[in-house]
Parts: C-alpha cells; sequence; structure tokens
C-alpha cells in the first residue's frame, strides 16, 4: 500500500495538468499578430503560399529583402519539409524559418501534405515565448489540415530534469492561419484552438509512460475532463465487468495491479439534425502490453506504452466533439487494460466468453487488442444501439507491412462508411487506406475445434490486417448489426520519429462532417 500511496502523490499533478489540457499553441488573427519581445518568426507553407506572405503585411518591412532571398533558394522536397533558417538582426528578432511544404502528392495521398507542416513544427519551432508561427495554408480547403497537423509537431510529455509529467506554466507559441495572405475567420481560430487542445491531450497520453498512465489514473483523467466540460462519464471496472459479461475485456488485465476498464463518454446535445443517428467511437487503450505469456522480445516490447494510441484518438476527438458543440448524439468508448503478466495472467488455451456470447479460444495473449475491443464493440451494440461505429487501435504488426507507416489501414463493411473515411482522410492528413472486407473468406482462420473461434489466425499470411478487424466485426456484433462499421488499424502512422502523431482526432471530426 505504502508504493500506491507514493505513486498517487506522484500522479495528481500529471492528472490535474491533462485534466487543464495546455496547450503549446495559441491561433489568433491578424489582428492579434505581433512580434514584440519575439526572437524567432517561423513562416511555413508552400512556395505559392509562402510568396503571398510577403505582400500580408505580417512581414516586418525591414525583414521582406531576406525574406524574399530565402524564399528564392528553397526547394520543397517529396519527403520531409524543406527548410532554411537565417540569422539577422531586425529589432529582438535574431532567427528567421521558412519551410517550404509540397504539392506534389500522388492520388491516394492527402492534397494539403500537412505532414510536412508537422515535421517543420517539430524542427524548427521550440516550445517557447519568443517564437511566432505563420501558417500560409495554399487554400481554404488546406487550412483544417495545416491547423491541426501544426500542434502534432510539439510534445508535451515532460519528465527531464525536475519536470514530473506536468507543467507549472507553458509558454505558447502565436499561430496565425492565412490564406491567400487573409487571416481565417475568428470561428476558425476558436475551433482551431480547440483542437489543438485535444491533439496535443492525445500525444502527450500516447507518450506518457505507464507508470504515470496505467488504467485508474486514465479514468480518472476522462472523469476529470466530464466534469470539467460537461459530459456524460461511466466507468465500469472490477467485477462489474464480469457481471456485465465484459469477460474479454476483464481477462486481458487481470495480472495487472490495476484492472481493466470500460469508460464510456456520453455527448447527449438537446438539439440534434437526426434524432436517429447514434455515433459510438471505440478505442484500444492498452497501456502497456508485455505480450502476456506469450511474451514479446526485449526490443518489441520497448515502445509498448503508445498501444493505447486508439483510445487517446477516440478520446481528443470525442471532447472536441463536444466543445464545438456537435449536433450529433456521440458516444465514445475506451476499452483499458494493461496486459501485464504474473501468476493471474490468462493463458493460451483459455475459452473466454465474450458480452456477444461467442466463445473465443486464445491462442495468442498477445492478439489482446481484439479482445478488449470486441467487449467494448458488443457493449456498444447491446447498450448504445449506434447506427455507425468506429473502431480504432494500434493493433496489428501487420498493418505496417499492408499499409505503410504513413497510411492507416481500414477495414469498413460499406462502400459509404469508406468513402466517408478516405474523403476525410484526405481533408485533414490522417491518412488511409482499405484493405479487405470479407468475412466469407477470411474468418476461417479463426476456426477453432473448442471455442466459436480463436482469437489469432492460422496463416499470418492471409490478409492478417481484415482478419484482425473482422475478428472484432464477428465477435463483437455477432451477426446482429445492420448500420455502419469501420475499423482502423493505425499502428504505425501512430508514431513518427518515437513520438506520438495524434493520429485520428482530426480524422474522427472531419468524418462527422461527412457521416
Amino acid at each position: 500500500m505504502a508504493g500506491r500511496e507514493g505513486h498517487s502523490e506522484m500522479w495528481k499533478g500529471f492528472i490535474a495538468d491533462c485534466i487543464k489540457m495546455p496547450s503549446s499553441m495559441s491561433f489568433g488573427g491578424k489582428e492579434q499578430f505581433s512580434l514584440e519581445g519575439k526572437k524567432k518568426l517561423c513562416v511555413v507553407g508552400t512556395k505559392a503560399s509562402l510568396e503571398a506572405v510577403a505582400t500580408s503585411g505580417l512581414i516586418p518591412e525591414p525583414l521582406i529583402p531576406a525574406y524574399n532571398a530565402m524564399l528564392a533558394r528553397i526547394t520543397p522536397a517529396p519527403l520531409n519539409c524543406a527548410s532554411l533558417t537565417q540569422n539577422i538582426f531586425e529589432g529582438p528578432l535574431e532567427e528567421l524559418a521558412i519551410g517550404c511544404v509540397t504539392t506534389e502528392a500522388s492520388r491516394h495521398t492527402s492534397p494539403h501534405r500537412a505532414d510536412q507542416v508537422r515535421d517543420f513544427v517539430r524542427k524548427n519551432v521550440p516550445m517557447n515565448g519568443t517564437t511566432a508561427l505563420i501558417l500560409a495554408a495554399p487554400t481554404p480547403e488546406a487550412t483544417f489540415a495545416y491547423a491541426t497537423n501544426a500542434p502534432k509537431g510539439h510534445f508535451l510529455a515532460k519528465f527531464k530534469g525536475a519536470a514530473d509529467g506536468f507543467h507549472e506554466s507553458l509558454a505558447q507559441v502565436p499561430v496565425t492561419v492565412i490564406t491567400a495572405g487573409e487571416a481565417i475567420a475568428d470561428a476558425q481560430r476558436d475551433q482551431a484552438n480547440i483542437i489543438a487542445e485535444s491533439i496535443q491531450l492525445a500525444g502527450r497520453l500516447v507518450d506518457t509512460p505507464a507508470n504515470y498512465l496505467n488504467t485508474k489514473t486514465y479514468a480518472e483523467i476522462a472523469e476529470g475532463l466530464a466534469k470539467k466540460h460537461g459530459f456524460g462519464c461511466e466507468v465500469i471496472r472490477g467485477e462489474e465487468l464480469q457481471k456485465l459479461g465484459l469477460n474479454a475485456l476483464f481477462g486481458v488485465g487481470r495480472a495487472a495491479e490495476y484492472g481493466s476498464a470500460l469508460v464510456v463518454l456520453t455527448h447527449d446535445p438537446a438539439e440534434v439534425d437526426n434524432k436517429d443517428e447514434v455515433v459510438c467511437w471505440a478505442g484500444k487503450g492498452i497501456i502497456f502490453d508485455t505480450g502476456g505469456l506469450n511474451v514479446k522480445s526485449r526490443p518489441g516490447m520497448c515502445g509498448m506504452k503508445d498501444d493505447m494510441g486508439g483510445s487517446a484518438g477516440v478520446l481528443g476527438a470525442f471532447i472536441a466533439a463536444h466543445r464545438l458543440g456537435v449536433r450529433k448524439k456521440l458516444h465514445a468508448l475506451l476499452a483499458l487494460a494493461d496486459n501485464a503478466i504474473n501468476e493471474n495472467a490468462q493463458r493460451p488455451d483459455d475459452i473466454v466468453r465474450c458480452l456477444s456470447g461467442k466463445t473465443i479460444e486464445l491462442n495468442n495473449t498477445d492478439a489482446e487488442g481484439r479482445l478488449v475491443l470486441c467487449d467494448a464493440v458488443a457493449y456498444a451494440h447491446k447498450y448504445l444501439k449506434p447506427t455507425c461505429l468506429v473502431d480504432m487501435a494500434t493493433l496489428t504488426g501487420a498493418q505496417g507491412v499492408a499499409t505503410g507507416k504513413h497510411f492507416a489501414s481500414i477495414c469498413a463493411n460499406t462502400d459509404s462508411i469508406e468513402e466517408q473515411a478516405l474523403v476525410a482522410a484526405k481533408a485533414s492528413g490522417d491518412q488511409c487506406f482499405p484493405v479487405v472486407f470479407a468475412p466469407e473468406y477470411l474468418l476461417s482462420e479463426f476456426s477453432s475445434e473448442w471455442a466459436d473461434m480463436k482469437n489469432s489466425v492460422a496463416n499470418r499470411s492471409n490478409a492478417q490486417v481484415s482478419c484482425a478487424g473482422l475478428f472484432i466485426y464477428d465477435v463483437g456484433f455477432a451477426g446482429e448489426y445492420k448500420g455502419d462499421w469501420l475499423h482502423v488499424d493505425m499502428s504505425y502512422p501512430a508514431i513518427a520519429d518515437g513520438r506520438s502523431t495524434a493520429f485520428g482526432v482530426a480524422l474522427l471530426l472531419k468524418m462527422l462532417q461527412v457521416v
């Protein structure tokens, strides 16, 4: 108990700071733009939009010759953002940095290439009060992608030196978004600030180690956010999970110091556009994955703190949607568990009954994400009655083989939800590409002599990403669901250069506009 009490003290500041949702960026308009007290000015956009900045009135007159000279020298690159930095001595400014975003985008890639905005911010924009940032979006359609990718370049998980997971103070970088030399509207700036806070919360949670972010502290953060922002929050944990039949979720966390939990968040506005429409998002929240008794290798286990990235994306998107007053009934389910090991751990050969009634023979304890999600999906289907359900997870290593490290794999049961996701992916920069939905061919991979299904495939070369998603679909719904379903496996795009990309927040928010 002494150890737990010590941990409790350690967590207090971290939990409180997450609930505050600090952001390293503050979006403002032209009238708020000022270089007073600033030592560095950073500008990023396409070549054409950077040229428009020169005549926008935002660049001080004495700096325009140097700015134009840098612009003449810079050439966009296809992968990472091309950038130039020059020392200057004009008033208090000491440095000018320009990032040139490519206009090259193949047919599957987001045309805005806002991943390069994230890359520029990460490398050139320090988190301090002496830097200003201009986002020069080439078109009005690109402003959302630019404004949601810039905050991804900053990381709020802080543990170096005296830091203990929270910020006593956080100096903000003032950000101005312009299109064709004109600043975006006030409403868009307000939206950008709300979404930036959600994106940086999601990224921070993913980057936080499991001795700070466990199922207990994660649930407390969700409860604190619900109290702060006024949405519904129910936490189901311990024996209550078993009483409700959520045995698959319960079993994954059976060996952990802090057991599994299902966090159910509800946004139920008084006025909705369609009273028959109910949207549910379910996120995998494995706060650390040892692999269970089918234990991972040493290098394979390092970095497994990010195995809750799907739940972080869902939580961030839900909070932003609620604060923006989305006129839809919306639920978010966070399926939280710590896949730990001790004498209580579930074993290969164990048979578990999911909430849907289906039984699962465990042939791989390291295929645990689908177990927690099939119960979350079954709960949503049974109690929340969705017309559209999206589940999001860092689910398989095979995702990287199927669609690579820049594109999440999506599996959908209807053409309409797949197309909606692809449109949202291109608009937001959270890029996706579809894998096959073919249960008639693939569900046989889970055949079991002892239960309705095994939890891992027989043939790992047979559309493994689709199989994992279809397991959730088949076990979670048990053939009873008639609405739209989308599975998002974002194992590889969830992380870039060892840090969270807060993948999914912008994607889900954009989908709400087209769902």
